[in-house]
C-alpha cells in the first residue's frame, strides 16, 4: 500500500473509531458501506480495512451475511473493562513512581493546573474537559516507559469511552461530583509527587471505578 492510501486508511479509521466512542454510531447499529463512503468520500477499500481493524477492538461485529455493526454494551462489558482498566492504570502508575524524573513530575503539575483551572469554569464543555483530564491521566502515568503496557491501556481506554460518555453526560454539569472528581486528581498528583506508591495505586485503581455504578443505571 503506498503512502496516499495509509494515510487515507489511517485517517478513516480514526474519524470511524471516533464516530463509534462519541456514539455517532450508537450500540447495534448497522454500518451501512454506502452511508460510510458518503460520509467519509472515500471509496469502498478503506472502509472495509478500517471495519476489519474495529473488529480486532472489539468496537464492530460482522454477522454472516447480515454486514457489519456497532457492538453492543452490557453491564458485564462495562465492569470488566473498568475493572481490567484500573488495575492496568494502577501497574502503569506504579512503574512511572519507579522510574520517573524531574520532567515527569513537571508534566503531571502542569496537566493538574490546566484541569483544576478549566473545572473551576461556570460553563464546562464536555468535550474541552476530556482533553484535559485524559491529559493529566496522562501525565501520571507517562514515565512508567512500556509501550507495550501503553498499548494495552490504549485500547481500555478507547473501549471505556462509550461507556465514560454516559457517566460525563449526567455529572459534567453537575459541579458538586465533578469537584469531588477533582479533589480526587490532587490527591493523586500529591500522592505520586511524593513517590507514596502504595496509597497513589490504591486510589487510582478506585478513581477509575467511581463511574462504573453510576453508569450501570443509565445503560440503555
Amino acid at each position: 500500500m503506498d503512502t496516499s492510501k495509509q494515510n487515507t486508511a489511517s485517517k478513516i479509521l480514526d474519524a470511524l473509531t471516533s464516530d463509534i466512542i462519541q456514539g455517532v454510531f450508537p450500540p447495534g447499529e448497522k454500518l451501512q458501506i454506502k452511508t460510510l463512503k458518503d460520509r467519509y468520500k472515500v471509496g469502498t477499500s478503506p472502509i472495509r480495512e478500517a471495519l476489519s481493524q474495529l473488529i480486532a477492538k472489539d468496537l464492530v461485529v460482522s454477522e454472516n451475511q447480515k454486514g457489519f455493526y456497532v457492538s453492543n454494551i452490557s453491564i458485564d462489558d462495562l465492569t470488566d473493562i473498568y475493572q481490567a482498566r484500573s488495575k492496568i492504570e494502577g501497574l502503569c502508575l506504579d512503574m512511572a513512581i519507579k522510574k520517573g524524573g524531574d520532567f515527569w513530575e513537571s508534566k503531571i503539575i502542569a496537566a493538574s493546573h490546566l484541569l483544576a483551572k478549566y473545572s473551576k469554569s461556570e460553563n464546562i464543555n464536555m468535550d474541552e474537559w476530556q482533553n484535559r483530564h485524559f491529559s493529566f491521566h496522562e501525565a501520571l502515568v507517562s514515565g512508567c516507559n512500556s509501550p507495550r503496557l501503553f498499548q494495552i491501556r490504549q485500547s481500555l481506554y478507547e473501549k471505556s469511552t462509550r461507556y465514560r460518555n454516559l457517566w460525563l453526560q449526567e455529572n459534567v454539569t453537575n459541579y458538586e461530583r465533578l469537584q469531588a472528581n477533582q479533589n480526587e486528581h490532587v490527591a493523586l498528583m500529591v500522592l505520586v509527587l511524593e513517590r507514596d506508591s502504595m496509597p497513589a495505586q490504591k486510589l487510582i485503581e478506585a478513581h477509575i471505578m467511581t463511574p462504573v455504578e453510576i453508569i450501570k443505571k443509565n445503560l440503555p
